[in-house]
This record gives C-alpha cells, sequence and structure tokens, in this order.
C-alpha cells in the first residue's frame, strides 16, 4: 500500500493505481500517432513553402504586369498626341475644302459670266 506523504491524506489503493495507469495507458500518444502526426507536419510545412514559392511567383509576375501596363500607357499617350495632331489637320483640310469649294463656284460663276461653256467629264 501507498502512503501520501500527508499522514492525513487517503491512502492509494492498488486497483486505483491500476485505473490511474490504465487511463493514461489509454490516452497515451502511439508510436504510430506520433509517426502520422510527423506526417502531417511536414505536408503542412511543405504546403507553407509551397505558398511562399507562389508568393515569390506572384510578386514577379504583379511587377512584370505592372511594366507591361506602363508601356500600354506610353503607348496610349503616344496615340492620343498623334490623334490629337491628325484632328488639328483634319481641321485645317476641312477649312480648305471649304476655301476650295468657294474657289469652284467663284470660277463657275465667271464663266458663266464669260460664256464659257463648262465639260464636266463622266
Amino acid at each position: 500500500m501507498l502512503y501520501s506523504v500527508d499522514m492525513a491524506a487517503k491512502e492509494t489503493t492498488l486497483s486505483e493505481l491500476g485505473e490511474m495507469l490504465a487511463h493514461v495507458v489509454e490516452h497515451m500518444a502511439t508510436k504510430d500517432d506520433l509517426a502520422s502526426l510527423r506526417t502531417e507536419l511536414k505536408a503542412e510545412l511543405a504546403s507553407k513553402t509551397d505558398l511562399a514559392a507562389v508568393r515569390t511567383d506572384l510578386k514577379t509576375d504583379i511587377a512584370k504586369l505592372g511594366e507591361q501596363v506602363a508601356g500600354i500607357e506610353r503607348d496610349l499617350n503616344t496615340i492620343r498626341r498623334d490623334l490629337n495632331d491628325l484632328a488639328e489637320k483634319v481641321e485645317n483640310i476641312a477649312g480648305y475644302r471649304k476655301e476650295i469649294d468657294h474657289a469652284f463656284e467663284r470660277i463657275g460663276a465667271i464663266e458663266q459670266h464669260l460664256g464659257i461653256d463648262r465639260k464636266v467629264a463622266a
């Protein structure tokens, strides 16, 4: 029989000690449990390592995408400037067309006044 240090404490019987030991053994991790846990932890660690690699790849891809977008923005700005230049030139051409039409009207009036027959090409 086992006695505690305090004499007033309850004695622990052999059957109680056996029950406590059985409880510990029943809830104790086995070698297989530990091996399974080790495998799970390794897999989790590997997935975190994979995630770090994916993060690095994403950062690289985002940087490349940023460079491409910047290039596209530069191209669009160039196209916008070119279109503005063309718009100004077309405006000038439209003005010239108006002047040319006016000149044809005046030439027609002069020809009519002088009695010159104008032959229209078909």
